[in-house]
């Protein structure tokens, strides 16, 4: 990166010296013709005042030439010119000037190589009639002196340029060492220690900026490696008491110690195999909501749901269920995710039912609004919306009561985000818990909340 630094630079100073060049010259021509300009005109006012000498004196250069001519004939001359012919250069109307170059001053020059001249014209009325005064100077002493300066910057040049890069790479080094601590502390980061960070400038500048949004992305990475390895355990945790349920009934029944029949283990090995099937199948769609696309939404009877999932668990623990408050509701959304919805508040809510659980659903406004509530243990203020998360333990009498929350109502939870919903956590009328839902007929917006009764 210097060295292409140092390649521009380069680059940039050459042009500028060939400008520099350039312009110096200009402004030199410029100054000389002004001063010959003026010597013309000093010697007009002389001429006209009849003082004119034979021999024109010289104000700038000994090598500038000067001649004053009339009708081609010339009727003075600076002492280097006296014995040459006029100018072959058209002659000026009284008070007008003319400034022209031209290479060689003479019609009968044989020089192979003629100087380069510039030559000022000022047209005068002269007491014999209308006259010119030519002031002519040689351009190349200019050029020669623009030369030797371009010379002595050019041998400067290289020693600007060694100056320039060494200051470059010390600026540049000191303006990355900060960018190559982070590079190589986040190389050295791996999965397994998403704890460390990269070290941050104290300057407010972008680099300082970048490495405190590295520290946070790797602030969030960790929290959700952490998040992935705590559900992964309350999985497995979950998991390991049917497995193991069934594996020492199994046990029993191959080792003939068991009483009775072996068919008589076939229902709780039943309930203890529908229960991993019931936790897999959570699994999976909470595995399809967090990253999957979702299916197309379609049009939805919510109600038709609600009472197909409630006959199913009519009979459940002896609780009933009342289903008198339920309106027909027609929405657009997901009927797989929409019927799980259901079922898991349904479900959680005969679980921890005492006698009653009632189920309302209605439309309000332009939201679909279902309702679900138990005569339970309840759920604290301040803790309802912990109940969302996976595997959560509140250690209250109805977490107690049943060992955790699982999956459930994070699922829930996750559906009706999906749908662009709200669900609120609250206390029913009867002592238990109420779940409101509300999700948009047509809608997006999205949010769990907590009602303090």
């Amino acid at each position: 990166m210097v060295l292409v630094t140092a390649a521009i630079v380069t680059a940039v100073l050459s042009l500028g010296l060939v400008a520099l060049s350039a312009v110096a010259e200009s402004e030199l021509i410029e100054d000389a013709t002004d001063l010959r300009l003026g010597q013309a005109k000093e010697l007009a006012g002389i001429a006209v005042a009849g003082g004119l000498p034979e021999v024109l004196p010289l104000m700038g250069n000994d090598e500038d030439v000067v001649q004053i001519v009339s009708a081609g004939q010339v009727l003075a001359a600076s002492a280097n010119v006296r014995t040459r012919s006029a100018f072959p250069i058209p002659e000026q109307a009284p008070g007008t000037t003319r400034v022209v170059e031209v290479d060689g001053l003479y019609a009968d020059d044989a020089s192979d190589e003629p100087s380069r001249y510039r030559v000022v014209g000022y047209g005068f009325d002269a007491p014999t009639g209308p006259a010119t005064i030519f002031v002519a100077f040689s351009l190349e002493e200019i050029e020669e002196v623009v030369g030797v300066e371009a010379r002595i910057r050019a041998l400067g040049l290289p020693v600007l340029i060694l100056v320039l890069s060494a200051a470059m790479w010390v600026v540049v080094g000191r303006t990355l060492a900060p960018v190559e601590a982070i590079r190589a502390q986040a190389d050295a980061i791996t999965g397994s220690a998403l704890d460390r960070r990269v070290p941050e400038p104290p300057h407010q500048d972008e680099i300082g900026r970048l490495a405190r949004t590295v520290n946070a992305m790797l602030g969030r990475l960790q929290d959700s490696a952490e998040q992935q390895r705590r559900f992964v355990a309350d999985a497995a945790h979950e998991l390991r008491s049917p497995v193991a349920s069934m594996r020492a009934q199994l046990e029993v029944a191959s080792d003939g110690g068991g009483e009775g029949d072996v068919t008589q283990l076939i229902p709780d090995l039943l309930d203890d195999t529908l229960r991993m099937q019931r936790l897999v199948d959570q699994l999976l769609l909470l595995a399809r909501s967090d990253g999957a696309p979702h299916a197309p939404h379609r049009s939805v009877d919510l109600d038709d749901i609600v009472g197909a999932v409630a006959a199913d668990d009519a009979h459940a623990r002896g609780v009933t269920i009342d289903l008198s408050a339920v309106e027909a509701v027609q929405l657009i959304g997901d009927p797989i995710l929409l019927e799980q919805m259901v079922r898991n508040l349904i479900e959680n809510a005969v679980a921890h039912a005492e006698r009653e659980v009632r189920i309302g659903l209605r439309v309000t406004d332009r939201d679909a609004t279902l309702v679900v509530s138990d005569d339970g243990p309840g759920i604290p203020v301040g803790r309802r919306g912990e109940v969302f998360h996976r595997f959560a333990r509140l250690d209250t009498a109805r977490d107690r009561a049943h060992g955790g929350f699982g999956l459930g109502l994070s699922i829930v939870a996750e559906v009706v985000r999906t749908h662009g919903g709200t669900i609120e956590v609250g206390a029913a009328e009867t002592g238990g818990a109420e779940f409101e839902v509300r999700l948009p007929l047509g809608g997006r917006r999205s949010g769990v909340e907590e009602r303090r009764d």
